[in-house]
């Protein structure tokens, strides 16, 4: 994952191919407009993560998981999909 900038006008061109290069590369493209930075744009998965990572709830589930003694395999988490 990278960091683009980009002019808004510029954008409007090629939005397209920016859009393209958010979700296939998974970028953060800054728009800027007379010269400042106002936007982004961002992946929707890069998204849910940074709104799951506001999430108290499930802050506090990885903090027990990370303090819980049990660990599961791949093979567990995975099931089929796993190989090796």
């Amino acid at each position: 994952m990278g960091t683009q900038t980009i002019d808004a006008s510029v954008m409007r061109k090629h939005l397209s191919e920016v859009l393209d290069a958010v979700h296939d590369n998974k970028n953060i493209v800054l728009v800027k407009r007379h010269g400042k930075v106002e936007s982004a744009l961002i992946d929707i998965d890069t998204l849910e993560d940074l709104l799951a990572v506001q999430d108290p709830e499930y802050v506090e589930s990885i903090a027990k998981a990370r303090a819980s003694k049990e660990w599961y395999s791949p093979e567990e988490v995975f099931g089929d999909l796993w190989v090796d």
